[in-house]
């Protein structure tokens, strides 16, 4: 899409502009990030090719390739970085720009070299290159790793002869580290790359240089701002002598450093955005670093949890410069478009929104906003990255396996399919199949599509875009949609379709304890029934007089049929006591403590297990586990409940001790199960291909579920 579309209503966000000489088509650009794409030795292969490529075709004005390894082996970010230190990485490289070149993007390299978080030095036996011998300090995060994640990040370290030493970078090897990146940008240019970014960020080596908590140096590369800026201004300096000052070169920027006392502020910032621009930098890329001590760092500094959080800091640095400044930061389309329009900002980058939809700025050009994947900010892309793993998205399971899992049209003659089960597994599988050209219907035995996702979305909101996401491709794809419908042999036999696919999700029943039937106990099918207002003749009798009527009210006047709406009252009003105990520390007991303590309730979850949120991804529950913490959470793990009582539970510690604590509420989240055996079973009479996904098959929430829905969807 080489232009935009009259009729698109993000007029300033998807209007042409321009870093240096290099003239972009809009203000979308692909954030550079770590993808574990390459192949090994660092070679670009089909595979990277195909990821950039998609990002490009679905109309992004740039792709920046992310940290790609200057001097790779040594000083490389991941595992399986892209390298770009030697002259025979440039044909794969060549490719990736040919590809992206070829639907009408520009593609820069992000150049960059770790530093103190280099993850390949300790295992060649090399010193990391430091500015200074770091402090120690004690990481709060791994207490909140799974044991098998605890085993994937650390083990290869703990291995015979792998020692972790530092070297201060003398003046030779600043030397080397400023050639390094001034040979990179020649081989980039070289490969048919537009312009490079210079990775000053994020805690790795120029950024150690940058900040006075890391460069204690009192040389002339450390003490004075300007001093400890040299180290990236000559870099500046040096690529722009050996590209031409013509080629566009810019850097990303730590705007702040959180959770420090002594890191960067954003008064450095301004200041190092000047020196920049006066070294010949053609653009400002802001971000932010964190202390990556603790758990929320990433989840603070760069890929930020809370939406437009760079934005005050990207326009400071706007104000003090006269080149361009790009803004990353969950900044929504709209946002992004108002901010532009204002003249805060000049580009927005998005990495997890194109990792979830590439088609993002497509859509947005012919004004199709709703028709956007929205990103769910479950941070399953960035979590791949600290296990070694290639990137990947928990809704678009296309992405990172763009060679491997397209979804073709069919070649042959349209099936017939049904597809039981509205939640996500059986919308996605619903969409790919309708996509590719089959007639599908979908059956759902409630009232309302999304399964447990509904409620969840109560709990996480952003789940429930995704649920209105799918809904509406039921509608774009003329998919056939029967609420309050449920699937039986005879209702199958009567279709006699050509494949049947069961999504019908979990059961999440009781588990069997003294006390379990009390009124005040509830499984998390009864929660989910209760608080959407779908609760049957047992559930009634649990519930006293006034409850049934307020939830009657609210289902009459149609408040529970919107999950923002009753997430909004149960701020002022829940049929749950004051102390809540949780029983099952898993995603669903977990969120739910979160959900319930900002409300008020004085929370207790008790796990069986030794990790809580284990089906979280790590960066995602490093966030959630402090917030649970903050808010005064008992977490208690390796732990069992035995009995409930009428006013408190009993249970045995980790250490065997047996205790009790007050519980006026008591949920059970434990005890799910997949519910589609049965039925598959009893499907199979009458139609020769049934297919079974999602948690109706084996428990993986909403990856889970899209990634077994759409390949099955591709499949058929």
């Amino acid at each position: 899409m080489e232009s935009i579309s009259m009729s698109s209503g993000f007029s300033h966000l998807m209007s042409p502009g321009s870093i240096g000489s290099m003239a972009l088509r809009n203000r979308i650009i692909m954030s550079p990030m770590g993808s574990n794409l390459a192949e090994p030795e660092g070679f670009c292969g089909e595979r990277i090719v195909r990821y950039y490529e998609a990002r490009a075709k679905g109309g992004a004005a740039m792709v920046i390739m992310g940290s790609t390894g200057v001097a790779w082996p040594r000083g490389s970010g991941n595992q399986m970085q892209v390298a770009i230190s030697e002259d025979h990485f440039i044909p794969g490289l060549k490719a990736v720009a040919d590809a992206v070149h070829a639907h009408g993007g520009k593609i820069a390299m992000q150049l960059q070299h770790a530093g103190a978080i280099a993850v390949n030095e300790p295992l060649r036996g090399l010193p990391l290159l430091v500015p200074s011998i770091p402090t120690d300090k004690a990481f709060d995060w791994p207490v909140d790793l799974t044991p098998e994640e605890n085993k994937e990040m650390f083990e290869a370290f703990f291995k015979p002869g792998v020692v972790i030493s530092h070297q201060v970078a003398t003046e030779e090897d600043l030397e080397w580290v400023i050639d390094c990146f001034a040979q990179a940008a020649r081989r980039a240019k070289a490969a048919g790359m537009d312009g490079v970014e210079i990775h000053a960020g994020h805690g790795y080596l120029l950024s150690g240089f940058l900040s006075p908590s890391s460069n204690k140096r009192d040389d002339r590369w450390g003490g004075s701002l300007e001093n400890r800026a040299r180290l990236l201004i000559e870099v500046i300096k040096r690529i722009k002598s050996i590209v031409g000052a013509e080629y566009p070169v810019w850097f990303r920027l730590d705007s702040q450093e959180f959770l420090m006392d002594d890191g960067i502020t954003l008064e450095d910032a301004v200041a190092v955005a000047r020196l920049g621009e006066q070294a010949g930098a053609d653009a400002i890329h802001v971000t932010a670093n964190a202390d990556k001590s603790k758990g929320i760092s990433f989840t603070e500094g760069h890929a930020t949890h809370f939406p437009g959080y760079f934005v005050k800091n990207a326009e400071a640095i706007k104000s003090a410069v006269n080149i361009p400044v790009i803004c990353p930061g969950r900044i929504e389309p709209e946002v992004g478009d108002r901010l532009i329009g204002e003249g805060k900002l000049d580009f927005i980058t998005m990495a997890r929104k194109l990792l979830a939809d590439p088609e993002l700025p497509n859509k947005l050009a012919i004004n199709r906003p709703e028709l956007v994947r929205p990103c769910i900010y479950c941070y399953t892309c960035i979590s791949q990255i600290f296990l070694g793993s290639n990137v990947r998205c928990a809704v678009n399971a296309q992405t990172g396996y763009e060679n491997t899992a397209p979804i073709m049209p069919i070649e042959g003659p349209r099936k017939r399919i049904l597809v039981v089960g509205g939640g996500p597994a059986g919308m996605e599988v619903a969409r790919v199949a309708a996509l590719r050209g089959h007639e599908v219907q979908l059956y759902e035995a409630s009232k309302r599509l999304g399964g447990t996702v509904f409620f969840s979305s109560i709990v996480y909101p952003e789940n429930g875009k995704l649920i209105e996401y799918l809904a509406r491709q039921m509608i774009e794809l003329k998919v056939s949609v029967h609420l309050n419908c449920t699937v039986t042999p005879e209702l199958v036999r009567q279709m006699q379709p050509d494949a049947v696919v069961v999504a019908t999700g979990a059961t999440r029943s009781l588990i069997d304890l003294p006390g379990s039937k009390l009124p005040h106990v509830f499984s998390g099918d009864e929660m989910r029934s209760m608080v959407t207002g779908q609760y049957g003749p047992e559930l009634a009798r649990k519930l006293p007089a006034y409850v049934r009527l307020l939830i009657t009210t609210g289902r009459t006047l149609g408040f529970l049929t919107n999950a923002a709406t009753i997430s909004h009252m149960s701020e002022y009003w829940l049929p749950l006591g004051k102390h809540v105990v949780i029983y099952g520390g898993g995603l669903v007991g977990v969120e739910l403590a979160e959900f319930l303590a900002e409300r008020g309730r004085k929370v207790t979850v008790i796990e069986p297990g030794v990790s809580f949120g284990k089906e979280l991804m790590m960066v995602r529950r490093w966030r959630l586990m402090d917030t649970l913490r903050k808010l005064k959470v008992t977490l208690l793990s390796s732990s069992d409940l035995l009995e409930i009582k009428t006013d408190r539970v009993v249970y045995r510690t980790a250490t065997g001790q047996v205790q009790s604590r007050k519980a006026d509420t008591v949920i059970m989240a434990l005890g799910a199960k997949p519910s589609g055996e049965k039925l598959s079973r009893s499907l199979e009479a009458e139609c020769a291909h049934v297919h079974c996904i999602g948690d109706a098959q084996e428990l993986g929430y909403i990856e889970g579920a899209i990634r077994t829905g759409n390949a099955v969807g591709r499949a058929l």
